[in-house]
């Protein structure tokens, strides 16, 4: 009774938990600490269930009614299969709940029973091997479904050269950006001056190592929520949103052109490049993408009719007389 009456109350509390659970992801993105916080407190309430299942059953095996031993066997093993197919996906504390539950069981048939629960004891403990490996098998198909879940998930969203961003993970990351009258999202686009150049001398492989070694230069320069996208062969884009001062998109693009101009070390040759930025700002939320980049990229083209380096387009419905500093 005590052993019904604490698995009940468990059930109850893993409920709860689960319930809780679901209400806290749906008001935020967990995070890997909230990950393992529930983990642990949906472990804990496992960890009662199976133990009160195993005392149970357990228990039951020291009756002399074969019935009672039906019963008990049925709940044993039937729990171990449901552990097996719900949370094999974490197989320490799967593995863990099967333990508690079916090993005392199975040496309770053991020491209470004759020659046929002796030999019924052994099939437990096969099946609870056996159980053990469909755990494991579950979770290994599980873990290459999760694997490769996530690298198509990332090849939709990244150039598969660079690794950068690609167009269709710069609109998600734009569209997510909330509306605010007080905060400036900035678009930079810069493409590479004497590209076609270093291909033609060097030849298209360097020149992809050229442009991995962009994308690294452009991983070290950015701090997020700044993101890099490669949206063409030597066209890039880089997304700086929260901007609150207009001066720290001009500092920004400043520090990108000095940084992705310093020469490259690549096949043993030194190779210099130059770039043309454009960038242009809007208020948060209040401009579409596509609308931003064809601003900027005016603004770069005017930068390569000068000879490189660092321009800016600011649209003439654009106030920023309220910000701290100017461009």
């Amino acid at each position: 009774m005590i052993a019904t009456i604490g698995g009940a109350i468990a059930s109850l509390g893993k409920i709860a938990v689960s319930l809780a659970h679901r209400r806290a992801d749906a008001r935020k993105r967990s995070t890997v600490a909230d990950a393992a916080y529930w983990e642990k407190v949906q472990g804990f309430f496992i960890f009662l269930i199976a133990a009160c299942v195993g005392m149970i059953a357990t228990i039951a095996f020291s009756y002399p009614d074969l019935a009672v031993h039906m019963l008990a066997a049925v709940l044993t093993f039937g729990y171990c299969a449901g552990v097996t197919v719900r949370i094999s996906v974490r197989p320490m504390i799967a593995a863990t709940a099967i333990l508690l539950a079916a090993l005392p069981t199975s040496v309770a048939i053991i020491v209470f029973g004759d020659t046929a629960h002796w030999i019924m004891g052994l099939l437990a403990v096969i099946f609870l091997v056996a159980a053990m490996q469909s755990m494991l098998h579950v979770y290994r198909t599980s873990i290459r479904q999760i694997r490769l879940f996530l690298e198509m998930e990332h090849q939709a969203r990244h150039d598969p050269l660079t690794g950068l961003c690609n167009r269709t993970a710069l609109s998600e990351a734009y569209m997510n950006l909330d509306a605010a009258d007080d905060v400036l999202t900035c678009v930079h686009c810069f493409d590479l001056d004497g590209f076609k150049h270093i291909n033609d001398r060097f030849g298209h492989a360097v020149g992809d190592a050229l442009l991995v070694e962009i994308a690294g230069r452009l991983r070290e320069t950015l701090v997020p929520p700044d993101i890099a996208a490669r949206i063409g062969g030597d066209e890039f884009v880089i997304l700086q949103p929260d901007v609150r001062d207009p001066g720290h998109a001009n500092a920004l693009a400043h520090r990108v052109a000095k940084s992705l101009c310093t020469p490259y070390q690549i096949a043993g040759e030194e190779i210099t490049i130059g770039i043309s930025l454009g960038y242009t700002m809007a208020l948060s939320g209040s401009a579409d993408l596509e609308q931003m980049m064809a601003t900027a990229d005016t603004a770069s083209y005017r930068a390569k009719r000068n000879g490189g380096g660092v321009d800016c387009e600011i649209p003439p419905t654009l106030d920023l007389g309220k910000f701290s500093v100017g461009v």
